[in-house]
């Protein structure tokens, strides 16, 4: 017998799934790129990492996304249509995570950088890796909006979503680095960060189960037709809607994703500390987000989607521009709490606007296609895991990165620039796609009402076959 709980500890149980999500991002985003490439760890040439991980995390995503998420649309088991891909894929994550810091070089780094065998082992690992989180994170994003229909309810779940995604973060950012150094210490570098991967990813994985109490599928979605996975997709991205708007998801996840990519290498080159004690940095980053979520939440129920994310798109750029100057740990941590204030109006608005998106399309289908649906949002953003290191290395290029001369002054400004530069490039083409985004305020709300009347009857209907 399934236990699913309701009202509140519902949400708060199937909210704990974001320890897991963002954990298991956060750790890929934070420090696979500085295992990978640094010169007393894997030492693989930066271009080689850089390319393993877009592609692999960035155009396979795109890919096996809204594969996954059709697929899921189709299935019909006892348990529901998405329980079975996470009780399945977060326990393969913690597998898969632990091989990414396995690479098969005897615990030494390699004495050739540019290493074709161990390119290719990243590639294939982090493939099998991308994979099974996505069975695990776009089918738990894609209850959330099935289970939960009014703006007030969803942005209550997102709130709690991002307290927790705050502790998967922290973990990632804070403990993932202090159980490295702990166990390098007495297992050696390399095991240190295998032993760190289990703890977390067995962690990871484990709030993504527990989350599965929290969630009750509902009967009336299961009877809707199911299409063929082709013809599901392809509907899909037909949506103009969906179209306008993952481009503008696309970029608030380069944004986001930029301040965690970025932040290891800032630490070391912009402000002279240990890359491990970037979660200086990070920590108050996501206090900065935790503590400003009630703010956003008010502004956005006042102004709706449109006008808050604008308005934290905006600060959120103007709050990056200080990194230019800051020069101390307590001047950048005081830096990252401004820009996490501003972060957290990105992250409650995306979220509950992807919502909108899926009902719109219920309302002019009859079908109920959150696993299609997620898997388009989820297959745009991992783009961002494409341009994100592709963009790094650029940087690396131009400063002169890991060359056997650095100019550490031109590393230095050359590296604030380039933070600043590409977070106004994403920022800019964010705003022009919002505006051309069609769901504001007003229409969100008939949306919302008209999507409730269509699942009562929906429910009516079912309840009137089984009597």
């Amino acid at each position: 017998m399934s236990i699913s709980l309701k009202g509140r500890a519902g949400k708060l149980a199937y909210s704990i799934g974001a320890i897991g999500d963002t954990g298991f991002y956060q750790i890929i985003m934070m420090w696979f790129l500085p295992f990978l490439i640094g010169k007393e760890l894997l030492h693989l040439d930066y271009w080689l990492a850089c390319i393993a991980i877009g592609v692999s995390f960035g155009v396979w995503n795109a890919i096996n996304d809204p594969i996954v998420g059709a697929m899921s649309d189709r299935t019909r088991t006892r348990i529901g249509r998405r329980k079975p891909f996470i009780a399945i894929g977060a326990p393969l994550s913690i597998l898969f995570l632990v091989l990414l810091f396995s690479p098969p070089t005897g615990g030494k780094p390699l004495t050739q950088p540019f290493d074709i065998g161990i390119f290719l082992y990243i590639l294939v690992v982090l493939g099998f890796w991308a994979w099974t989180y996505t069975m695990a994170a776009v089918t738990w994003f894609a209850l959330y909006p099935e289970i939960w229909e009014s703006v007030k309810d969803r942005s209550e779940v997102v709130m709690y979503r991002q307290i927790f995604a705050i502790i998967g973060g922290a973990l990632a950012v804070a403990a993932f680095p202090i159980l490295v150094d702990r166990f390098s210490k007495t297992e050696g570098d390399f095991n240190g960060w295998i032993i760190a991967a289990a703890i977390l990813g067995t962690i990871f994985a484990g709030a993504y189960l527990f989350s599965l109490i929290g969630v009750k599928e509902r009967k009336e979605f299961v009877v809707d037709k199911s299409l063929s996975m082709g013809n599901s997709i392809a509907i899909t991205f037909k949506n103009k809607t969906l179209r306008t708007y993952v481009i503008m998801d696309l970029m608030t996840w380069c944004m986001t994703g930029w301040l965690s990519a970025t932040m290891p290498f800032f630490a070391t080159e912009c402000l002279g500390i240990k890359e491990t004690d970037a979660f200086m940095l990070m920590a108050p980053s996501m206090l900065g987000i935790l503590a400003f979520f009630m703010v956003w939440r008010k502004i956005y129920m006042k102004f709706g989607p449109k006008i808050s994310l604008a308005a934290a798109t905006i600060g959120f750029t103007l709050a990056f521009i200080p990194c230019l100057f800051v020069q101390t740990v307590l001047q950048g941590a005081l830096w990252a709490l401004s820009v996490g204030a501003t972060m957290s109006g990105i992250l409650l608005s995306r979220e509950i606007m992807m919502g909108d998106v899926v009902d719109e399309d219920e309302i002019k289908t009859g079908l109920r296609r959150e696993g299609s649906y997620f898997g388009a949002f989820g297959a745009i953003e991992k783009i961002s895991f494409l341009i994100i290191p592709m963009s790094i290395a650029v940087i690396f290029q131009f400063v002169g990165y890991g060359s056997s001369n650095p100019n550490h002054d031109l590393i230095n400004i050359g590296f604030r620039i380039g933070l600043v530069t590409c977070t106004t490039i994403f920022s800019i083409i964010m705003l022009i796609f919002l505006r051309m985004y069609p769901i504001g305020k007003d229409k969100a709300s008939i949306i919302s009402q008209e999507i409730q009347k269509l699942h009562a009857e929906k429910a009516k209907k079912i309840k009137s076959e089984t009597n």
